[in-house]
């Protein structure tokens, strides 16, 4: 297993329908951020409202979880079957429109905000944070790899947290559910100065 920073490849899932907010504002805000802007939520409310304003990242001041904008270090997350089962509140299926945005480690980093890494969920009460990349040494990265992570849903979603906003030309590809969403994303970012390759990534969904 390589944990170099440039071969770490980290994701953020989102509604398509948010993609235009996010070019205008020149990348991903942080969840305290967007309450503001009405995004398209695509995960618990009530687990968002606990990283806003109960779990704080030690590491980082002891600053809330909501603070920060977060990645997985893989696709195809346990949030995402939740939001497909339709658990969440939207319609059972909805996968189909939600892409994910990929970055690198080192684009994370490269920020110049500060970051953490969590062993786990970090809307857990039981998740640590760290700000030192000898963390990524202790991820249980068999469990993120996995395509069976049931029983092992908490170390499969391990995040890695970008304080407050994270510039659009962190990321270099966008993975999308089929042909017809590659074509609407690709439509959105015609305009757009920076366009990462858009791929369809069946493998990344449900």
């Amino acid at each position: 297993m390589k944990l170099h920073p440039d071969q770490i490849l980290i994701y953020h899932i989102t509604d398509v329908e948010n993609l235009p907010g996010i070019l205008t504002a020149g990348g991903l805000r942080s969840d305290v951020a967007m309450a503001q802007h009405n995004p398209a939520v695509i995960g618990y409310g009530h687990i968002k409202q606990r990283r806003m304003t109960q779990i704080r990242v030690d590491s980082c001041g002891g600053r809330f979880v909501g603070e920060f904008v977060p990645f997985y270090f893989c696709p195809r997350s346990p949030m995402l079957f939740t939001v497909n089962q339709g658990n969440t509140g939207r319609v059972p299926g909805c996968q189909r429109t939600i892409v994910h945005l990929v970055g690198t480690l080192a684009a994370g980093i490269g920020q110049n905000r500060p970051w953490a890494i969590s062993d786990g969920n970090a809307g857990a009460f039981h998740a640590s944070f760290s700000s030192n990349l000898a963390a990524l040494a202790e991820l249980d990265w068999p469990a993120i790899h996995t395509r069976q992570w049931q029983g092992r849903t908490h170390e499969k979603s391990a995040e890695f947290l970008v304080a407050d906003f994270f510039d659009w030309s962190g990321f270099h590809a966008i993975g999308c559910y089929n042909l017809e969403m590659t074509q609407q994303v690709q439509s959105i970012l015609a305009t757009s100065a920076h366009r990462p390759i858009v791929n369809v990534e069946p493998k990344w969904y449900y």
